[in-house]
């Protein structure tokens, strides 16, 4: 089982670092198109900016997703090169715990978002608002993953001890 969720979450890892960097190379590509064509041409793109938007809502959503995954979204490290291993561990398990209830949560509230918003479509597109809330609903989703992944792997593995990588170390001014 931990080998299966271990293969999974590397496949979702490549193929989420693969659709953000081909994000930001099609925004990148789109707003100089757009530049152009209003700037050189003198026809403005409003298709282009909205889809522009959406690649951009998704890029932040699919890459906060893949830090979630390498446990790099948010840190605060006030405590954690004072902790002790065992400590330090235990700390991991509670913050997955509780981003998991709230990925839990946002899941929820993007998936009622997706529901009331439905039948709104953008004006330039025609693409339907649910692809704006979707990417909350996918962050959600592939972060759940991340940390089941994490949580189940370690306990099933015996991985209970903290590599060197992940403990933090103290910062060279801090040391006295």
């Amino acid at each position: 089982m931990a080998n299966l969720l271990a293969s999974v979450g590397n496949g979702l890892r490549r193929v989420l670092g693969f659709l953000v960097g081909a994000a930001l190379l099609a925004i990148v590509l789109l707003v100089c198109i757009q530049v152009f064509s209003r700037y050189f041409i003198g026809a403005p793109t409003p298709e282009l900016a909205e889809i522009s938007r959406i690649l951009f809502i998704w890029m932040t959503f699919l890459g906060a997703a893949l830090l979630v995954s390498q446990r790099q979204l948010i840190v605060i490290d006030l405590l954690h090169d004072r902790l002790s291993s065992g400590i330090f561990t235990r700390l991991k398990v509670l913050v997955d715990i509780a981003t998991a209830v709230f990925l839990v949560s946002l899941a929820v509230y993007a998936r009622h978002l997706m529901i009331v918003v439905g039948q709104k479509i953008a004006p330039a597109t025609g693409i339907s608002f649910d692809w704006f809330y979707g990417a909350l609903l996918a962050f959600s989703v592939l972060g759940l993953f991340f940390i089941l992944e994490r949580l189940f792997g370690a306990s099933r593995a015996g991985q209970q001890t903290v590599p060197a990588a992940e403990k933090p170390v103290a910062h060279e001014g801090a040391r006295s």
